[in-house]
């Protein structure tokens, strides 16, 4: 392919008017039109901002006419479009989130079970109610009063789903006999309001419940802010 022949300036430069367009080389600053090379208006644009005239390559990028068919020439893409790759990361970072979120709370929930006294852990009985303490933190009790349950120091505290604060208990547990005293608006024991709980089953018998708190009464073993009724 020969390159186009030196023509005067004003002349080489003229962007072409009403003709056709069969072939553009690679750079884009030169058209061969009706077999002669001339300069596109993208040249004259550069030339136009003090550029040098371009001797280019002329050689390729070849673009099939029809009459009255005109050439469109767009700028090459600069890359992949960038939003489906940031959906990706965006869906990738919630699913991460969710994640950690999970192992976060299966860990404090360790953690509080850490804390929790695991020696009540297990079902406690009296003739007239049933305590069921779990080692997840769950709580039953045969009235429904409680949901859940943990302990901070010497307290024993019970919470309700869906309400705000927790019922508070001062516990002791003196071989296979739980004691239990609710703390009054003041903040003091309730002895006269204690509960005692047997471990198991074995409490839901009145005749044996009561043999052992009489047992323990007599071994001493009912704690002084726990009056028994």
């Amino acid at each position: 392919m020969q390159s186009p022949s030196v023509q005067p300036m004003q002349q080489q430069y003229q962007q072409p008017t009403a003709q056709t367009v069969s072939q553009v080389s690679d750079d884009g600053y030169w058209a061969l039109v009706n077999g002669s090379w001339v300069p596109t208006e993208l040249q004259n644009e550069e030339i136009a901002k003090g550029a040098d005239p371009y001797a280019g390559n002329l050689g390729v990028n070849t673009i099939p006419q029809t009459p009255n068919q005109v050439a469109f020439y767009s700028s090459p893409s600069s890359g992949a479009h960038p939003y489906p790759i940031l959906i990706i990361g965006v869906v990738i970072g919630a699913v991460l989130l969710v994640v950690l979120a999970g192992v976060l709370y299966v860990w404090a929930s360790s953690l509080a079970g850490d804390d929790n006294d695991s020696n009540l852990v297990g079902d406690w009985t009296n003739p007239s109610s049933k305590l069921e303490l779990q080692s997840n933190g769950d709580a039953f009790e045969s009235t429904g009063t409680f949901d859940s349950w943990y302990t901070v120091g010497e307290d024993l505290r019970f919470e309700v789903e869906d309400e705000e604060g927790y019922y508070k208990f001062r516990y002791s547990l003196v071989d296979d006999i739980l004691f239990l005293a609710p703390y009054d608006e003041d903040g003091e024991v309730s002895e006269d309001d204690c509960v005692v709980y047997l471990q198991g089953l074995n409490g839901e018998s009145q005749s044996y419940y009561t043999d052992r708190i009489e047992q323990a009464d007599t071994d001493g073993n009912i704690p002084y802010w726990c009056n028994p009724s």
